[in-house]
């Protein structure tokens, strides 16, 4: 497997189809990271799609200071942010489009739990949603991205104690949150 260093030096030389390799592997990535922001497919999708075409457009600015993916991760989450912050998309939080939801269901308990499911995804957009902005960053770059606490704090260029007080106030935010407005939801 050609490192990302050996495949951005063949894209600089023109070899166009080698920004493929690039984008296989961490499309999949990119777009969760979207999704973490924009909680739908469709306008992750689009995102997913114009960090890329950015990436390409900026390549000749990555340094190599940091890692490939750092640089890509940082341009997804800022990418999202400003799109969410512009209202280019549809709505920040909206509620599932319910292509997740079966068109038949056999039995009630089954709609019950997917109802609640259903509800307890909103209400988690909703508590993602009221995180302040750095908080909701390191937030999304942890739990849907899975990187460690040193991953998060490069993305965000931020020192690794910035990033542990981040999640810590994210966590608790979200817990109160989610507590208030189960208590209002009755």
């Amino acid at each position: 497997m050609q490192h990302d260093q050996d495949i951005i030096a063949n894209i600089r030389r023109g070899d166009k189809q080698a920004y493929r390799l690039l984008v296989e592997r961490y499309q999949q990535k990119v777009f969760q990271t979207c999704m973490g922001f924009v909680h739908h497919e469709e306008d992750a999708a689009d995102l997913t799609q114009e960090v890329f075409i950015k990436v390409y457009e900026k390549l000749d600015a990555f340094r190599g200071k940091a890692a490939f993916s750092t640089w890509l991760y940082r341009m997804a989450v800022n990418h999202s942010l400003n799109a969410v912050r512009k209202n280019k998309l549809k709505a920040y939080f909206r509620g599932n489009d319910g292509s997740d939801v079966p068109d038949r269901v056999d039995e009630d308990q089954e709609a019950d739990g997917q109802l609640r499911q259903k509800e307890d995804r909103a209400l988690l957009r909703k508590a993602l949603g009221a995180l302040p902005a750095s908080q909701r960053k390191a937030f999304v770059l942890s739990y849907y991205q899975d990187l460690s606490n040193k991953e998060v704090a490069e993305v965000l260029q931020l020192k690794l104690k910035a990033v542990e007080s981040l999640l810590y106030r994210a966590r608790q935010n979200m817990k109160s949150a989610l507590i208030r407005m189960s208590d209002e939801k009755g």
